[in-house]
């Protein structure tokens, strides 16, 4: 009985070595790491090939803006993700997104077209816009002062901003498919340095989203501040 099952045991594992391997499939492409001088470009996709064009692409537009702040210390980290929504209902598929870490404060900004070099094209002037605007705000005494030295000062003022078009842009609506409700996107916020609720509705125009989680400075409790349909502003303060 004994060298019967010692017999079968040896059958199932010389079997098992030769049964099919079964391999998860996923959509998102590794990242890449890139850089101009001292900046990180971490570079994502979703239901696309990063090909070596579209990477050069991507630094080359990035280092025309990221790449003058590199010298002055004041970005951190630029991450880049790339993503193409394959429902042909859908016009504005290819979806490019822009996370950078200055002092002070996060700028995202995210833009879709038909066309994903027209995405980033339109993403990076964005970009652009909202980085004159972390400029201005500097200048006012927000976001760790206008004490910002003369380099950092000199390369801010020399950004070009295209001109913003009249109306908002498409991506400030996301596409959400009902039939799959999934989590694609997980934010995280900066809660370490307590901020005015000025400085925070100054932060929620850096953002392509309606609302901005932050800590408050006076209460020091966690606060979300919010666009409102309506007009104006909302607060969200804990009970």
């Amino acid at each position: 009985m004994r060298l019967t099952l010692l017999v079968s045991t040896g059958i199932i594992s010389y079997a098992s070595a030769f049964a099919p391997i079964h391999q998860r499939s996923s959509s998102i492409v590794a990242p890449l790491h890139m850089s101009t001088e001292s900046v990180p470009y971490v570079i994502t996709g979703n239901n696309i090939e990063l090909t070596s064009s579209l990477d050069e692409y991507v630094n080359k537009k990035l280092d025309k803006i990221i790449g003058k702040l590199a010298s002055t210390g004041a970005v951190s980290e630029c991450d880049v993700h790339l993503s193409v929504n394959k429902n042909k209902k859908v016009k504005d598929g290819h979806k490019a997104e822009v996370v950078t870490y200055v002092k002070g404060t996060v700028i995202r900004c995210a833009e879709e077209t038909p066309d994903m070099y027209a995405s980033i094209d339109a993403v990076t002037d964005r970009l652009a816009q909202k980085l004159v605007k972390y400029k201005d705000r500097r200048l006012e005494g927000f976001h760790g002062g206008p004490n910002m030295g003369a380099n950092l000062a000199e390369v801010l003022e020399s950004l070009e901003a295209p001109a913003e078009e009249d109306s908002e842009s498409s991506t400030d609506a996301e596409f959400v498919d009902p039939e799959a409700p999934v989590v694609t996107k997980i934010k995280s916020y900066d809660l370490s340095t307590p901020i005015s609720i000025e400085e925070a509705i100054f932060a929620l125009g850096y953002v392509d989203h309606d609302f901005y989680v932050f800590r408050e400075k006076d209460s020091n409790e966690v606060s979300v501040i919010y666009k409102r349909t309506a007009g104006g502003y909302g607060l969200i303060n804990p009970q």
